[in-house]
């Protein structure tokens, strides 16, 4: 698997040191890569999501913390399985920084692929 993030390596460093399982992560300093996938920025209107405001809540009192943002403070996210051969088997797009899939509901989605041998 690979992550793909924005920054500097040593923010790919910190982020890799904290997932339990083989991940490459790889950062990118520009937009480039995420616009290249369709992802977008976030606009106003998501930045007072009442969904937003539950997710940052539950991060919260699990006893996590947002950290000095870096990069595009407005960048949205998005998780994508792909195929060896290049196809994007899976994707989730967020519709706010706190929408995005457990680690664990990817991994068994593309173990489930893997099963099926389309990746």
């Amino acid at each position: 698997m690979i992550a793909v993030g924005l920054g500097e390596p040593k923010h790919a460093e910190r982020f890799c040191g904290k997932i339990e399982m083989p991940l490459t992560c790889v950062t990118d300093s520009t937009n480039e890569s995420h616009f290249a996938y369709g992802i977008g920025r976030m606009g106003v209107l998501q930045a007072v999501n009442p969904n937003l405001i539950k997710a940052g809540m539950r991060a919260a009192t699990a006893g996590h913390t947002q950290g000095k943002a870096t990069g595009d403070a407005f960048m949205l996210n998005a998780s994508f399985i792909i195929g060896r051969d290049g196809v994007v088997r899976w994707a989730h797009y967020n519709t706010h920084p706190g929408d995005h899939p457990q680690i664990a509901e990817i991994v068994a989605v593309g173990k489930s692929l893997m099963d099926k041998q389309t990746v």
